[in-house]
């Protein structure tokens, strides 16, 4: 898997990156589609709201759904869910992405958090947003570049407390890792849009 591209969702604050492999695009379960050209914050949006995708994760995380934290939660109350979650957390980052440009205390940093508690890098921090609330499961993944410049390249449904345990999380770290690394490419044309940061 590498990076094609990067593509701005708000000019100046909030970008994503195109994944290719060799077949293709990956879809929400790390699935190849062949010609498919969706950077990550459309792909990901556009599956968090399709009634007929999310009824595919679902049904295959089916355990995991029905673990007792989520008080058994039917998967059409699981579409519901996530269709609502996804829409609030679009309106919101594109939102913040925006006043972040002209305001201090109302910018994408005032959204996303580090990926892990406690673990702040000084330079393209991993980091997540989600929906404030309590039991909300999708996250967004994006490396912090500056107080309102964040490169999307990932996000998933979480039904698991860790990355660490599904094969579809752990996709997620890797993609945020081959994102910092491309960020961090001093001879990549790709970072003149980020170098009047």
């Amino acid at each position: 898997m590498k990076i094609v591209s990067t593509f701005a969702v708000v000019e100046e604050s909030l970008y994503a990156v195109l994944f290719d492999t060799e077949l293709g695009i990956l879809d929400a379960n790390g699935n190849v589609i062949p010609n498919e050209k969706l950077h990550e914050f459309r792909r990901l949006f556009d599956f968090w709201n399709d009634p007929a995708l999310l009824r595919v994760f679902f049904t295959e995380h089916i355990d995991d759904l029905n673990e007792d934290y989520w008080d058994g939660i039917s998967i059409d109350e699981a579409i519901e869910k996530t269709r609502t979650e996804a829409k609030e957390l679009e309106r919101i980052l594109i939102e913040y992405a925006e006043k972040g440009k002209t305001e201090r205390l109302k910018n994408l940093s005032t959204l996303f958090k580090p990926l892990s508690d406690g673990k702040i890098e000084k330079d393209f921090e991993k980091d997540k947003v989600k929906v404030d609330g309590k039991k909300t499961w999708i996250r967004l993944y994006a490396i912090r570049i500056d107080a309102n410049l964040f490169v999307v390249c990932g996000g998933a449904v979480k039904l698991r407390k860790t990355l660490n345990d599904r094969n579809y999380l752990l996709k997620e770290l890797d993609k945020l890792e081959i994102t910092r690394k491309y960020l961090m490419d001093e001879d990549n044309d790709a970072l003149e849009l980020f170098e009047l940061y």
